[in-house]
């Protein structure tokens, strides 16, 4: 049997990694999960009942990312000489320990802005898999030996599984179509060179302004909201944004997620995403802004059209095994 190591280091990436050892199994592939300690990620791995092992945190300066990632390359090294090779979005550590096993590395991506990580990760790679919503020159830059596209975007992979179950939103109290869920930036991220503190609080109490509770899921202590449904622990989500009015981040995943559903959701990450465009024009009901003004217009508007019916895409499952199975084949 064929196994792979899969690093998850944000919650996205645990779904993903569960999913492909899910997914694997069925086609006699073994997907090992590791993964760092950083909010939601090991709650996300244990919703999905699979197993991993959790090592390490997230450093929130240059230097505690750069200590905490040798550290854990040491640990990632022991497990990288199991498998045989490395496959799942860029993780640094994994990458370089298994490239310096001599095992083959495949990247999936969606993130041609995170120039840190991809400098360090998709050189080393056999093949990158990402969504041909975005340019293949984006990934220029980082020397790519091939990239695989898809018709789709990661998010499809669960999204597209999902089956709605209201208790979970009981379970905390709220009624369905009564809150507003809120997803922080990415604040500490070594791409992030922006402070939307301030527009976010404003977001948030225009929320509560209309009627709405705001349900906030924070990445980082520091972004627990006064007055907010704050939670720490992870729930699913999915059904979360599901039953929700609308979903607020300053990131992409929550947002694509919501919008697959049908769920509006609005995005103030300040640089333009190729797949937040993409959705848009297949149908989902994904906004973006970039000021309060602009955010509050679109807060409005949103909420103000409510869901539509989700879309369909390719799911990127079938190819990204076919990617990984053909880089160890070589």
């Amino acid at each position: 049997m064929v196994r792979f190591l899969s690093d998850a280091l944000t919650p996205k990436q645990a779904r993903i990694a569960a999913l492909l050892k899910l997914e694997g199994a069925k086609r006699g592939v073994e997907v090992e999960i590791t993964c760092r300690h950083y909010m939601h990620v090991s709650d996300i791995l244990d919703m999905y009942g699979v197993s991993y092992r959790c090592f390490g945190q997230y450093g929130l300066t240059v230097y505690e990312k750069l200590v905490y990632g040798i550290e854990r390359q040491r640990e990632l090294a022991e497990v990288a000489r199991q498998v045989d090779g490395m496959l799942g979005f860029p993780s640094p550590d994994a990458a370089r320990v298994v490239f310096g096993l001599g095992k083959p590395v495949l990247v999936l991506n969606d993130t041609p802005h995170a120039t840190q990580v991809n400098r360090l990760v998709i050189p080393l790679s056999e093949a990158l898999v990402a969504p041909a919503a975005i340019p293949e020159e984006m990934w220029r830059p980082y020397c790519p030996r091939k990239v695989v596209t898809f018709d789709g975007v990661f998010e499809y992979m669960w999204t597209s599984r999902f089956k709605p179950d209201e208790s979970v939103v009981k379970s905390l109290g709220l009624e369905p179509g009564g809150y507003v869920v809120f997803r922080p930036e990415e604040r500490y991220a070594a791409y992030y060179k922006w402070e939307y503190t301030e527009l976010r609080i404003k977001l948030a109490r225009a929320v509560e302004g209309l009627g709405y509770n705001v349900v906030n899921v924070p990445r980082y202590p520091d972004q627990v909201l006064e007055g907010a449904i704050n939670l720490t622990r992870a729930v699913d989500h999915l059904q979360l944004a599901y039953f929700s009015a609308g979903v607020i981040t300053g990131g992409a995943s929550m947002a694509t997620e919501a919008a697959l559903l049908g769920v509006p959701a609005l995005s103030y990450f300040p640089q333009s995403y190729y797949v937040d465009r993409y959705l848009a024009e297949k149908g989902a009901p994904l906004y973006r802004c970039d000021s309060l003004e602009t955010c509050l217009l679109s807060l409005r508007e949103m909420l103000r059209r409510g869901r539509s019916a989700p879309i369909r895409l390719e799911d990127p499952a079938g190819i990204i095994f076919d990617a990984a199975l053909s880089a160890v084949s070589r």
